[in-house]
């Protein structure tokens, strides 16, 4: 009998049992969990980017609203204030007063 062929025996049999059955399920599974993980990973470099460009975004536009606030303050001599007060009135509702 050719070696080959006993190797091809022996791969049948190890099958059959319970034993093999288990590893061939855990090999299956093995390469299930890295299919998962390399899409996960895929996912999170893709949000990754997608954050990357919203945050550089965020930061332009907060610097914008800096400048638009510097020239507003630039153009009054006092500076604008915001207070919040809170208080209860007779119908529980809470007031906000801006001064």
């Amino acid at each position: 009998m050719p070696l080959c062929e006993l190797d091809a025996t022996d791969i049948r049999r190890r099958h059959r049992s319970r034993l093999g059955a288990s590893l061939v399920r855990l090999m299956q599974n093995l390469e299930e969990v890295r299919e998962a993980e390399n899409a996960a990973n895929d996912q999170l470099h893709e949000w990754q980017d997608k954050w990357s460009l919203r945050r550089d975004q965020i930061s332009r536009r907060l610097e914008l609203l800096d400048r638009q606030l510097e020239s507003l303050v630039q153009d009054q001599q006092s500076r604008p204030q915001l207070a919040l007060v809170s208080g209860h009135s007779h119908d529980d509702e809470f007031l906000a007063l801006v001064q």
